[in-house]
């Protein structure tokens, strides 16, 4: 909502409640979506997490990892909650030690973490991603674990999964997928902010 008066008296005000408001945006973002995840933190962390790097996730396609992955990277960075390596950093660090990205360990994956210097890494499995029938019409389901990795200690700062059947025959798979990682990162979210 933009106030604007004669002689642009009220523009600073207006520009004050503008960014008042875009504090509570991603909040609402999360706030306003139901989360049936099961969502795990932990109840004390020894170091504080910062710098994270997501990992392409493991699926029955390097395509389908990758994109629940991004999918991933998008909801962090509404979330606020960290700062978030470029794939193309972890890229290149992988390369010259002749490392896949995906696929790798909770063990490796700290170890990776650390090479690339961030605090924390996520890595998680795509363990569902087809169409069930259900009265002759097909609906996609897409079923994810994550889990975030603490690059000093090895420990697990937070796991969540969650696995859903779209409610909406004509949802597409890539729609539904996007909808899981949201409600999954909501419930995240809520946790967080209730720690």
């Amino acid at each position: 909502m933009m106030i604007l008066h004669r002689g642009g008296r009220w523009l600073g005000l207006a520009a004050a409640a503008w960014l008042s408001g875009c504090a509570t945006t991603d909040d609402m973002y999360f706030q306003n979506t139901q989360s049936n995840a099961n969502v795990y933190v932990a109840p004390t962390q020894s170091t504080v997490i910062r710098k994270v790097a997501v990992m392409p996730f493991k699926a029955a396609t390097e395509l389908i990892g990758a994109s629940i992955s991004d999918l991933f990277v998008t909801e962090l960075l509404r979330s606020g909650q960290y700062e978030l390596v470029e794939r193309g950093q972890m890229a290149k660090v992988l390369s010259e030690s002749e490392l896949a990205l995906s696929g790798l360990s909770a063990s490796r994956a700290a170890e990776v973490g650390n090479m690339i210097g961030a605090d924390g890494v996520i890595i998680g499995t795509v363990d569902e991603y087809a169409t069930v029938a259900q009265r002759g019409h097909p609906y996609p389901i897409v079923g994810i674990t994550t889990r975030m990795i603490d690059c000093k200690t090895g420990k697990v700062i937070w796991s969540v999964d969650m696995a859903k059947r779209a409610k909406d025959k004509s949802m597409t798979m890539p729609e539904h997928a996007r909808a899981v990682v949201h409600e999954i990162m909501a419930g995240l979210y809520r946790k967080w902010r209730n720690a």
